[in-house]
């Protein structure tokens, strides 16, 4: 490498100025080559050294080392001992490279705060790499090691050296001053200061002392060796203590309890001091409550509104950078609900929402002790049911900086920083924010929540919240408990973390059924609590519960799993509930999610006729799923006994996504343009003229039914409807794309599917099985018996096709019966879903030609 040269063959501080930048910052400039055809002592002396020194490339090229005395260097740097002879320039060469290393031990300070203490001297001082190593590190023997008067370690430069210093690669600049940090090349070229600070002198001496007599020999008398563990603690004390504390902040702190909660959920939930199991107060009772209404007062109204103010605010690193203030936090403050509206917002909840997912106990839930990320989604939802205009705009408005805080909370979960009980909490408040983005009615927000949903159900699952079979024996806990106020309050905190739980494999069954993605819980691994009965759970206190318990309720409830479905000669479960038979039919269609991501086509948009019962027949772990889907029938209920809507509108949504491929109808009402629609009808028109496309008619047609004859009590699940939604695209464009000549039979008269109560024990599979998969045997079976005349007209209608009649009105193949049926299957979820998955309903308006109810910007 080729240097630049130099005047003088001497180096002094007055001279430092007058030197050239070299390649690099740190080079010690070698004179010029006419210099070496002088016989002098300094050249003689300059020429062995053929090449620059590595250490010297990286050296400032305008330091000077502290001036010290010799005496104060020896007591500082008690270390290296260099002949004076090395660095005389008139002196033997023969010494140049012979630098003796004194044997003894050395204690290091800081460069940085030697060079502020002391002058700066052109004599040289070089600092031993080996120092970085430790305190305690020696040398034995001398090592002779090249001497370099212009050699220099980073740990000596001062940090003001390396702004003062000339950069001789990069082109000069116009400022006048050059040691301006804030110069914008200067920061990004110049180290970190936290690089620097990195000295020996932030070591912290390790004093050993007598090892002898602190730690004396030991004797292992079992194996019959003798050893002694002085050599050990030599070894041990070798590491200094400050290196392991550094260490210790490469790394977060790691939280003391499991990581897993189940092993001991049940027993820290019981224990736990709070009287709901949502309340963050040491205990919790009604005494706010009034007779007309829940207890928001203007302090809690205060507490919500400041609690929106905090999320915010963005955090910057910069003392510099002020944070900047969203313009909308102003308004909101303004627009804020008052008290009396989130009073009126906190009862709809309870009356509308709460029941289909009832976790909360009531009887000792409290506004001023409930957490204030849960209690604000509780209020964000009733405003989204109470739907008025200034309601829902400042749902809109405010769900963004709600949603960060729930993502911020929820990663205090991930990393153990919270207890137990504030887990459920946060896993409660995010539950309710994924219910609350389909209460807005706004498409954009289920895909802002995409990876909350992702996030809570797996942590859930690593915390093993879906495998009860892990954690404690429930009854043994409940058992302990005396007949008291603490044991109903143990008891209900217990029962709401069961229900939660449910909540949760809920949510992970109709999310990913709305986004068409495979679910994230494993199906085959979990195992749940059934929850208990509601009357035990409404009781409004100890006394009245007791008095439920002696009546001939139980405390405890079944656990189940997903090969319970499985097993043919299963006896039906015990009372489950309707929260019980939910979640027993919600694992079911995870399942079936898992089966079709896992065997249908990738790609939405290919072509082919495919019938998801006949893919799943062919694999050794989905085939299985056409019995369990009909034993589900009797097994969770028996359903047709069942006064709760839901369940039952749920089983018919499962026989669907078996006997139709959903997906396949949206692209074909046109999800993904008019090209890709085209393919799909075509492919529903070939899927029409087969039975598995007349019994999903069928389960449909019981589906608007059920949906249009529910009571009042029985609120409209996220599961009813999707279930709605998918029946309206099945019979609709089953109607439009099947052949005219096929359902018009001789003498036969319409089908009516809707009024007519179906058999399901005479229809059993039909439409679920494929005649050239039967066995010889068993299909001369099916053939006596399907040539009986007694048969109903649904199955008859199933087996050979036919006009069907909904409502008493005949429907003939075509566009204007494909029509009315989407219309009233519209007018129907207006009525039952508001503002919840509206764009369902968009869809549906505009695929009947009635653009009253749809965005203009649609």
């Amino acid at each position: 490498m080729k240097c630049h040269a130099q005047k003088n063959s001497q180096l002094s501080p007055t001279s430092s100025s007058a030197r050239k930048n070299t390649f690099s910052k740190g080079v010690t400039p070698k004179p010029s080559q006419d210099s070496f055809d002088h016989k002098s002592p300094t050249a003689a002396t300059n020429a062995a050294y053929t090449s620059i020194p590595l250490m010297q490339i990286l050296s400032p090229s305008d330091y000077f080392p502290p001036q010290e005395t010799e005496s104060h260097q020896q007591a500082r740097y008690a270390s290296i001992e260099v002949p004076k002879s090395n660095f005389d320039a008139a002196g033997n060469s023969s010494h140049a490279f012979n630098m003796q290393l004194s044997s003894a031990s050395w204690s290091v300070s800081s460069p940085v705060n030697s060079i502020n203490r002391y002058p700066q001297s052109p004599q040289l001082q070089k600092q031993s790499s080996s120092q970085n190593s430790g305190e305690a590190s020696t040398f034995e023997n001398s090592v002779p090691a090249p001497g370099n008067p212009g050699q220099l370690s980073k740990s000596e430069i001062h940090p003001n050296q390396f702004i003062n210093s000339h950069i001789g690669w990069l082109p000069p600049s116009d400022h006048a001053n050059q040691d301006n940090l804030y110069d914008p090349l200067q920061m990004w070229l110049l180290p970190s200061f936290e690089d620097l600070d990195q000295s020996p002198e932030n070591f912290q001496a390790y004093e050993s002392g007598d090892l002898q007599r602190q730690y004396p020999g030991q004797r292992d008398l079992a194996n019959g060796r003798i050893y002694d563990s002085l050599d050990t603690i030599r070894t041990i004390s070798k590491v200094p203590r400050e290196r392991f504390s550094r260490i210790q902040r490469c790394w977060g702190p790691r939280s003391g309890h499991n990581y897993r909660i189940m092993p001991v959920l049940w027993k820290e939930v019981a224990s736990s001091p709070t009287g709901n199991l949502f309340s963050g107060a040491a205990f919790a009772a009604d005494d706010f409550r009034t007779a007309s209404g829940w207890g928001i007062n203007n302090d809690c109204r205060v507490r919500l509104r400041d609690a929106f103010h905090l999320s915010a605010p963005l955090t910057l690193h910069s003392p510099q950078l002020q944070a900047v203030v969203d313009p909308a936090l102003c308004q909101v403050n303004e627009e804020f609900p008052p008290a009396e509206i989130l009073d009126i917002a906190l009862g709809l909840f309870f009356r509308r929402f709460h029941p289909t997912i009832p976790f909360i106990h009531i009887a000792t839930f409290s506004v001023q002790h409930t957490p204030t990320p849960m209690l604000s989604a509780i209020c964000l939802i009733g405003l989204s049911i109470l739907g008025t205009t200034g309601a829902t705009r400042f749902v809109s408005s405010m769900f963004p900086r709600f949603l960060q805080r729930v993502c911020n909370d929820l990663s205090a979960c991930a990393g153990c920083s919270v207890s137990l009980t504030q887990q459920l909490s946060i896993f409660a408040t995010a539950f309710l924010t994924l219910n609350l983005s389909v209460a807005t009615g706004d498409k954009a927000t289920l895909d802002e929540c995409q990876m909350l949903y992702a996030s809570l159900i797996s942590i859930a699952q690593q915390n093993g919240l879906f495998a009860a079979d892990d954690g404690q024996p429930l009854d043994t806990i409940l058992s302990e408990m005396t007949e008291s106020d603490d044991q109903w309050k143990s008891w209900s905190r217990i029962e709401s973390a069961k229900r939660l739980i449910l909540g949760l494999l809920l949510a992970d069954s109709w999310y990913s059924n709305l986004l068409s993605k495979a679910p994230i819980i494993r199906s085959e691994s979990v195992c749940v609590f059934a929850p208990c009965s509601e009357s035990l759970f409404q009781a409004k206190s100890a006394t009245q519960w007791q008095s439920i318990l002696r009546s001939g309720e139980s405390q405890n409830a079944p656990s189940f799993r997903l090969e319970d479905l499985h097993q043919h000669d299963t006896e039906p479960i015990g009372k489950l509930g309707y929260l019980g038979r939910s979640s027993f039919l919600a694992l079911l269609q995870i399942q079936i999610l898992e089966a079709y991501q896992r065997l249908m086509p990738s790609d939405q948009l290919a072509t082919g006729s495919f019938i998801p019962w006949h893919v799943y027949s062919g694999d050794a772990r989905a085939k299985t799923l056409i019995p369990a889907v009909l034993a589900a029938n009797y097994t969770a209920g028996p359903l047709w006994n069942v006064d709760d809507t839901s369940c039952v509108v749920l089983w018919h949504s499962l026989c669907i996504m078996l006997l139709a491929d959903l997906p396949m109808f949206e692209v074909a009402s046109g999800r993904h343009g008019a090209a890709p629609a085209t393919g799909a009808l075509e492919n529903i028109s070939q899927w029409s003229q087969s039975q598995s496309a007349r019994r999903a008619c069928v389960h449909a047609a019981q589906t608007f039914k059920l949906m249009s004859e529910r009571r009042v009590s029985d609120n409209a699940t996220i599961h009813s409807i999707k279930a709605l939604f998918a029946s309206a695209l099945v019979l609709g464009l089953y109607l439009f794309m099947v052949n005219p000549g096929s359902v018009s039979r001789q003498n036969a008269a319409p089908v009516e599917i809707i009024n007519s109560e179906p058999d399901w024990i005479e229809l059993q599979d039909l439409g679920f099985r494929d005649r050239t998969l039967l066995q010889p045997t068993e299909r001369g079976l099916r053939t006596n018996r399907e040539d009986e005349q007694s048969f109903s007209s649904i199955y008859q209608f199933i087996k050979h096709g036919g006009t069907i009649s909904l409502n008493g009105v005949v429907h003939q193949a075509g566009y204007e019966s494909a029509r009315r049926v989407l219309l009233d299957f519209a007018n129907l979820m207006d009525g039952i879903s508001g503002r919840r998955l509206r764009t369902f309903t968009q869809v549906l308006h505009i695929m009947s030609d009635d653009l009253m109810n749809v965005d203009p910007l649609l």
